[in-house]
């Protein structure tokens, strides 16, 4: 039973302005989406546009900026692949140009942030969060979720997602669920029609497409929608997120208007771009930001003004 008055602080708290809002990256992404303790959120998108790319990327700006650590558990991405891509990022200097020093002393200064599951082996769920729960990590990364050992059913989704609401609630950390869509959201009814710019493109997905159902939408704290179209000379260059659920408006987040994701412009191998800002920017040993190496914790290791070309196209995408 909840005592009476148990509520009173948030009820204060509320009127007098003092919730607290959720942790930013520093650029026109905070306007929309806020990290945020104890949350379980997805991350929805087609294959082969990027997410995980993004995803490191977004960690790496978050991690950094608010002195959080990650436990990642990247079923299709080796380690090295993903540290090589974190240390291009936070370097700002193509990786075939670092010193082989600097790279050592990058990887190792980012593995304070970073814990890697091994993935080698296909987990149980409650395999998996215990493994979270001992990396003493504020975040932990499943991509994607098919990479579990479980039942894969209506009764059997709720399962788990009950038992990953369970985890956050109790732990407190923030668990990101990278998912894909029914294979419906990729047929000929979601290409855009002839006339169109984009005419024959995949469209992004809607949030109803996801697999596995509205369960995941149910039972989830936030979501985003993940979309690039990669067959376009110009817009392959573009990452496109749109907010397509926010919980708790009031921490902070916001939805973003209809066909109007927000574009995030990648950055020649160093991160991304968001209306020009690189958030990365003051984080890189360079910046202005003096960041000493930390001490490690006791654990184990739309679109109506889309631009016709980005600034900068290689040809290299690593997605």
């Amino acid at each position: 039973m909840i005592k009476p008055g148990s509520e009173a602080k948030y009820l204060l708290d509320y009127k007098h302005g003092r919730i607290k809002k959720g942790m930013p990256i520093n650029c026109d992404f905070d306007n929309f989406w806020l990290h945020k303790k104890s949350n379980l959120n997805l991350l929805l998108g087609h294959d082969n546009v990027g997410k995980s790319y993004w995803i490191f990327w977004y960690f790496l700006n978050l991690c950094l900026r608010n002195d959080l650590k990650v436990c990642l558990y990247a079923g299709e991405n080796q380690k090295g692949q993903i540290l090589r891509d974190l240390i291009q990022m936070y370097s700002g200097i193509k990786f075939s140009d670092i010193p082989d020093n600097k790279i050592l002393s990058h990887s190792a200064f980012l593995e304070q942030y970073f814990y890697f599951v091994p993935n080698n082996k296909i987990y149980k769920p409650e395999e998996l969060l215990e493994i979270f729960k001992n990396s003493d990590c504020e975040i932990g990364l499943i991509d994607p979720f098919t990479a579990l050992k479980r039942e894969y059913s209506y009764s059997g989704n709720y399962e788990f997602l009950n038992l990953a609401r369970q985890f956050v609630n109790d732990s407190g950390m923030t668990i990101y669920i990278n998912t894909h869509p029914t294979s419906e959201s990729g047929r000929s009814g979601n290409l855009y029609p002839q006339g169109h710019d984009w005419a024959g493109m995949l469209k992004a997905p809607l949030k109803d497409h996801i697999e596995g159902g509205k369960s995941f939408l149910n039972r989830s704290c936030n979501m985003l929608v993940l979309h690039r179209l990669i067959k376009s000379p110009t817009m392959k260059y573009y990452t496109m997120i749109s907010t397509e659920k926010i919980k708790d408006l009031d921490s902070g987040g916001n939805y973003t208007p209809l066909d109007q994701p927000l574009l995030f412009e990648f950055n020649s191998g160093l991160g991304f771009k968001i209306n020009g800002v690189d958030p990365l920017q003051d984080l890189r040993p360079n910046g202005t930001i003096s960041k000493s190496f930390p001490v490690k914790k006791d654990s184990p290791q739309s679109p109506p003004f889309f631009p016709q070309s980005p600034q900068t196209q290689i040809n290299d995408l690593p997605f």
